[in-house]
């Protein structure tokens, strides 16, 4: 978690004080989830815009990490829900072909917010946006095998086990999972979307050392793989490990040059290392690539602008998160903060 914060200016930010030591934010940098009670949430919502009819309108629940957590068809009318969930952020993803896609986080937290809904309004896609886009960065592209890959030709039997894993992740039986790729690697060492998947399922564990070892296996597997490097670097980010998450983060991105994920966790790192020029020009960069399917970056800048006590660009850039996540729990706060922003201004 994060919190909005200011330094000492002449003219006092008075509203930092009362108001922003309480905003926290979540954004996808975290893996610190709140405290499960039971997975007794729920994330319902409904798709429109659609031509032609909303039912059978595939739905994708993501957890943090990227993590499969559920699929669902909607109905007649669009509607679609995912019940016995755990406390933490989740992210809806719709995508179908000529429509962009849609992309909307959540948090449910079992004594506060056990239950979310969000509203997906999908929009034609323009003429630059016909082509299919992938709505999950980072680690997410390590639960497709890329049939081009260096390691192949792959063991069947490898190739049935991670597979199966892949099944068990979207179904949320996460050991059950780690088992099937474990049992992929026994079979074929050196397949590394297998390394990938499990490093993946480990950090969402909290078990770093092992994520770690997994993610720079996979990386001596396939040296061109930049995804195995943003995940590394995304891990020595959560561990508060800056310069280092920055030069894994920065040969990532050589090698997967369009990654907004990576060049998201590479301006936060910037930022936690003051260095907000390097931190500017990163974030800008990850929300030119994906601004539909990273919205928590306009928080990130928003922090920035903050600390640059440029209150005009800070209100822009939480407008447009608003604009982007109209239903975030975070939404009244954000609310709050951008009146006393105003109030300020005009003071």
């Amino acid at each position: 978690m994060i919190i909005f914060k200011t330094s000492g200016h002449r003219h006092g930010y008075t509203f930092a004080s009362s108001f922003l030591g309480s905003l926290l934010i979540v954004f996808c940098a975290s893996l610190v989830a709140l405290q499960a009670q039971g997975p007794s949430g729920a994330v319902s919502g409904r798709v429109t815009g659609v031509r032609g009819g909303l039912e059978r309108i595939l739905v994708y629940l993501f957890a943090e990490g990227d993590l499969p957590a559920g699929e669902e068809y909607t109905d007649s009318s669009g509607s679609f829900s995912f019940r016995a969930l755990p406390s933490g952020t989740y992210w809806v993803v719709v995508q179908i072909q000529g429509y962009r896609p849609a992309r909307q986080a959540v948090v449910l937290d079992m004594q506060l917010n056990p239950r979310a809904h969000v509203n997906l309004s999908l929009e034609p896609a323009t003429d630059r946006a016909d082509a299919p886009a992938q709505v999950i960065s980072g680690s997410a592209r390590s639960f497709q095998l890329n049939a081009k890959g260096p390691t192949l030709p792959l063991d069947p039997k490898a190739l049935r086990e991670f597979e199966t894993g892949n099944k068990l992740v979207r179904e949320g039986k996460l050991q059950a999972a780690a088992t099937r790729y474990q049992r992929a690697l026994e079979i074929a060492p050196d397949f590394y979307p297998a390394l990938n998947n499990l490093g993946a399922i480990f950090l969402r564990q909290k078990e770093p050392a092992k994520a770690e070892a997994l993610f720079l296996k996979a990386i001596k597997m396939n040296p061109a793989d930049g995804e195995a490097y943003i995940n590394a670097g995304h891990l020595l980010y959560e561990q508060g490990r800056y310069r280092e998450a920055v030069s894994r983060l920065e040969e990532g991105l050589k090698r997967s040059p369009k990654s907004a994920l990576g060049y998201f966790f590479l301006g936060s790192a910037y930022l936690k290392l003051d260095d907000l020029d390097n931190a500017e020009r990163n974030l800008k960069t990850a929300c030119s690539l994906d601004a539909t399917g990273l919205p928590r970056v306009r928080l990130q800048l928003a922090n920035l602008y903050l600390r640059k006590h440029d209150l005009s660009a800070a209100s822009t850039e939480l407008e447009a998160y608003l604009r982007a996540s109209p239903s975030d729990p975070q939404a009244p706060a954000i609310k709050k903060l951008l009146a006393n922003i105003r109030d300020h201004r005009t003071n």
